[in-house]
């Protein structure tokens, strides 16, 4: 193999890495959004400190959050759809520019990012918020999700 050819490969698989990585940081805003979305009593809160409303100005606050949550559900659902396609394609591509040794071995290495992926791709579960994903941490439902802080961050895996 010539080494422009091995150069082009190197710059692809790092343009895919690179454009995976933005995906999954993207992805994981959407999905601490998503795990966000349903639970503004925070940003009531917070408001109501600094503004001090009234609780009728509580409740219409509310009811705006209530409101928009369809939507953002809509854009997050649609946005992570783009991504995927997008993800898709620049590995096929990927994959037809690789030997078929080397696309027998790219398989191993795309199921295990893609697996990877789906063990993130629930977000972060938050005590008293609506939860749709795996079963809460052990100790139940109020023990914190990462008791050891070091495992707080996934990227410092």
């Amino acid at each position: 193999m010539n080494n422009t050819f091995k150069a082009v490969i190197i710059f692809v698989v790092g343009v895919l890495l690179g454009i995976t990585g933005t995906g999954f940081y993207i992805h994981h805003c959407f999905a601490r959004a998503r795990v966000n979305s349903g639970n503004h009593k925070h940003i009531v809160d917070m408001l109501d400190s600094k503004l001090s409303l009234t609780e009728d100005q509580k409740i219409k606050i509310e009811k705006v959050f209530d409101d928009a949550a369809p939507s953002m559900e809509a854009i997050r659902v649609e946005t992570n759809a783009k991504l995927k396609m997008t993800r898709d394609n620049i590995s096929n591509q990927v994959r037809s520019l690789l030997t078929s040794d080397q696309q027998q071995k790219y398989d191993i290495l795309h199921a295990e990012w893609v697996k990877k992926m789906n063990a993130n791709d629930r977000g972060w579960h938050i005590p008293g918020l609506p939860h749709d994903g795996p079963p809460p941490p052990p100790g139940g439902p109020e023990a914190p999700a990462f008791p050891n802080p070091d495992l707080a961050n996934p990227a410092l895996k």
